[in-house]
């Protein structure tokens, strides 16, 4: 009998392919938070990185970051698809030959199907333990990544497999528990856990800028919408609204595309593009500013809106994507059409009316701090934990 049946400390495995290293400590940050969470409401956690054996982000066995032991451990893995549906078991024979001791936990967690959900999924049956799959992206059964690739169908069912054995589902929006649910019910099983932020790291600053200043965090991809908010400036500027400026934080593949396009456009004193950023930085940034715009149209959530409200100011995001479940249209941000350069227009111009969006900054900070901070979010993970210990 575990420790925690007897009254002690929950254990739970914490297995995820998205979590910080010694190199790039923002990776996968919106685990290790939740993670922090956890333990600091009293869960006893373990977390397992798994890497491909020729991956040489980290040599080291462990790291302990901000309190958190993190052991990583390598397991087989051929470069791109070929074979792709059997890396979960890969892991599992290389978590094995690791020698660790499953038998204490009470929940074993995954974030993914693959290749963290079959290797758990295989432990699970062995040990008799309980698990969780966490699905933090929108390709929830890979069916998007790897459509091209002839091991598709293959890759799908092993997916589908993790879900349908599961114990608990969880989502980080009811959008993500939809895509599950095209395919496996989950009904019984399936919890929407939110992402959340940390209010005493992201908070409002008083600040009073020349310039109505935008922001915009994320990828230089065409799905996070970047093209549209630029189009949408020029708009604006042409319509006599040319106290504005627009930041972009982010690279990708599109930078090049987005940044010949501001100068076909003339539109260099009015967008800058500020490179990659570090996530210590992050608040800052989103401190000294006055909107948020990321009109992604494929999105499970979107930590970053949350970061952006929790700093004060409201948000523009696209409906049908997670992050709708979560702004108040009109109260603390607008829910715009994807690709829709008239609808960032307009929802500029409504905020613009009076300062509108000082208001709506104070309701975005009060709508974040109520309901969306990583405490809440591990609160909700510890209910379902209980829920299927029983």
């Amino acid at each position: 009998m575990s420790i925690s049946k007897v009254g002690g400390k929950m254990k739970i495995l914490y297995m995820t392919m998205m979590y910080p290293v010694p190199g790039c400590p923002q990776k996968g940050v919106f685990c290790h938070e939740q993670v922090k969470a956890l333990i600091h409401e009293g869960v006893e956690v373990d977390v397992i990185v798994p890497l491909p054996f020729y991956d040489d982000e980290y040599e080291t066995d462990t790291w302990i970051f901000e309190g958190v032991k993190i052991r990583y451990i390598k397991y087989f893995k051929i470069p791109g698809t070929i074979g792709f549906q059997y890396i979960g078991k890969y892991l599992y024979l290389a978590l094995k030959k690791a020698k660790i001791d499953f038998k204490k936990y009470d929940i074993l967690h995954a974030d993914a199907p693959l290749p963290a959900g079959d290797a758990i999924r295989r432990i699970s049956k062995e040990y008799h333990i309980p698990y969780v799959i966490h699905g933090h992206g929108l390709d929830v059964f890979f069916s998007n990544s790897y459509r091209e690739a002839k091991n598709c169908k293959k890759i799908t069912e092993i997916c589908i497999k993790v879900y349908e054995e599961a114990d608990a589902v969880a989502g980080v929006s009811q959008k993500v528990l939809n895509c599950i649910k095209q395919r496996v019910d989950i009904s019984s099983k399936g919890y929407v856990i939110y992402n959340g932020v940390d209010t005493e790291k992201f908070l409002p600053i008083e600040h009073e800028n020349k310039k109505l200043e935008l922001i915009s965090i994320g990828n230089l991809i065409p799905l996070k919408g970047h093209k549209y908010t630029i189009l949408a400036i020029k708009k604006l500027v042409e319509a006599g609204y040319d106290n504005v400026h627009l930041r972009i934080f982010g690279r990708g593949e599109q930078e090049t595309e987005l940044v010949q396009l501001v100068q076909k456009i003339k539109m260099e004193n009015y967008v800058q593009f500020m490179g990659y950023v570090q996530y210590e930085q992050v608040a800052k940034a989103l401190q000294m500013s006055d909107i948020f715009i990321l009109p992604s149209y494929y999105e499970a959530l979107g930590c970053v809106y949350l970061e952006a409200m929790a700093c004060g100011i409201p948000v523009i995001g696209c409906k049908e994507n997670g992050i709708d479940e979560i702004i108040k249209d009109g109260e603390d941000g607008y829910l715009i059409q994807g690709k829709s350069v008239e609808s960032i227009v307009e929802s500029i111009k409504k905020m613009l009316e009076n300062r509108r969006y000082k208001v709506m900054g104070v309701q975005a900070r009060k709508h974040v701090e109520e309901k969306y901070s990583w405490r809440s979010s591990a609160q909700s993970l510890i209910k379902l934990y209980r829920n299927i210990i029983g």
